[in-house]
């Protein structure tokens, strides 16, 4: 382990903390959401398992800390409460840990029921899942195809559906064929099919991690070279912009723009992974502990900071920096792996 236990616990105790108190929105989230509502996007209001709470979880589970995950789990399930999002799907991947480590068929059913969300919302032309249908538009989002391609992916592995595997493997080949800059290989933020167009801004960071958690997911299921083969060309990529601190900048080609622990800690937990599986072998190790240094730099008291606030639309990234459940659960699931 790379960092001591008595500080993966600071930062575990303060992620199920950031987990408890989850409902409770500031003014500021308030008037984001609002903002978003306007625009069309997604504003959930009583999702349990939206995606803030899907990273926490995730870092929870990375660190070793089942009995707060399970916990939070079933109170979601004794809610009956529908699966409405796409990103649903991410805390539906901690959920597929929990079944295959206890067999409990209560967590097989809750898995069920995000897969057949995902397998009816609608997709576009190539079959990607449509992040916001709701809006009139078929956007796809780097983050809708990362997360639920990671669920699909386990979901397919851990009950032997072959449809959900495929499923997994067309958000990610979908975007890779649609949603790339070619010359710097980097992702977009999302892209349209049917009009040819990119949207956002090329290399934006948590985009990037999105894409690479989803892609790490496929990789270890399954082994699948052809997107291993692009895992490492984006891997690659990516760390031609790693900071002399050790941490990725909000955009990746912003060298000198402000640091994003949030997507710093999603591409270093994609890219451990898929190392600790022995399938990036000659990946420099020393890549990920600088990020890890950078990472240890900005914890104090247990709580990360330097996380960029949530984005609103595409092109639309809130320059605002802090302790965020995305920043706190990203680098507290590469420290659990790492």
């Amino acid at each position: 382990m790379y960092i001591d236990k008595g500080l993966l616990d600071l930062l575990s105790d303060e992620a199920a903390r950031q987990l408890r108190e989850l409902p409770r929105q500031d003014a500021a989230g308030t008037f984001r959401r609002l903002v978003k509502k306007a625009l069309g996007r997604q504003t959930p209001k009583k999702d349990d398992l939206f995606w803030p709470a899907g990273l926490l979880l995730l870092g929870l589970w990375e660190a070793g800390r089942r009995e707060t995950v399970e916990a939070y789990v079933r109170a979601w399930m004794a809610k009956n409460a529908p699966v409405s999002y796409v990103d649903d799907a991410l805390a539906g991947y901690v959920i597929l840990c929990l079944y295959e480590q206890t067999k409990d068929l209560q967590f097989k059913e809750a898995a069920d029921r995000i897969r057949e969300f995902l397998e009816d919302t609608p997709k576009d032309q190539s079959g990607a899942i449509i992040y916001g249908p709701g809006r009139g538009n078929e956007y796809i989002f780097a983050d809708g195809a990362g997360m639920t391609a990671l669920f699909l992916s386990k979901y397919g592995k851990v009950f032997g559906n072959a449809e959900a595997a495929a499923l997994s493997r067309r958000q990610i080949g979908s975007f890779l064929n649609y949603g790339m800059d070619y010359l710097s290989s980097l992702p977009y933020h999302g892209y349209d099919r049917q009009s040819g167009v990119k949207y956002g801004i090329i290399g934006w960071g948590r985009a990037t991690g999105w894409l690479l958690m989803g892609m790490s997911g496929i990789i270890c299921d399954t082994g699948d070279k052809e997107v291993l083969a692009a895992f490492r060309e984006i891997i690659d990529a990516v760390f031609t912009h790693q900071r002399r601190d050790g941490l990725f900048s909000w955009q990746l080609e912003a060298m000198d723009g402000p640091a994003d622990t949030s997507a710093t800690a999603m591409i270093l937990w994609s890219a451990a992974r898929v190392m600790k599986e022995g399938r990036l072998k000659d990946l420099d190790r020393n890549l990920l502990a600088d990020g890890a240094d950078g990472l240890r730099r900005q914890i104090n008291g247990g709580r990360v900071y330097g996380a960029s606030a949530e984005c609103i639309d595409f092109a639309q990234y809130v320059q605002q920096y802090g302790c965020y459940p995305w920043g706190q659960g990203a680098a507290l699931a590469f420290f659990g792996v790492f």
